[in-house]
């Protein structure tokens, strides 16, 4: 599920490639870290970690797609995100998105 979701970053950000560490799995661009978003995987699903600001279109637009959402991390700013296989090719172009936005690249930019 971790390939699934660096296909999506690949889309705005091509070099980016998954970086295994002990307690979740983060990005790295060039050999450095760039965890605009973690992983964490478990049995049957995956929770995604996206450094985001809160806000309600946000969580508005996570509710309306149907994924899971854990609380708002305020500490590191990440929206926690339980997802299963279905969710992630479900909604792909939301997840782009949210991807995108949290790299820092237009939102608009690379959706597929």
């Amino acid at each position: 599920m971790a390939d699934d979701l660096l296909k999506l970053a690949n889309g705005f950000a091509p070099d980016l490639e998954l970086k295994y560490n002990k307690f979740y799995i983060g990005l790295a661009q060039g050999g450095r870290p760039n965890n605009f978003v973690t992983f964490r995987p478990q049995k049957s699903s995956i929770r995604a970690e996206i450094r985001l600001p809160s806000s309600p279109e946000i969580d508005q637009e996570l509710e309306h797609a149907g994924i899971t959402v854990m609380d708002y991390d305020k500490r590191w700013k990440r929206y926690r995100l339980q997802l299963a296989k279905d969710d992630i090719k479900k909604n792909a172009q939301l997840l782009t998105r949210l991807l995108a936005q949290a790299y820092g690249v237009k939102p608009d930019v690379g959706v597929a």
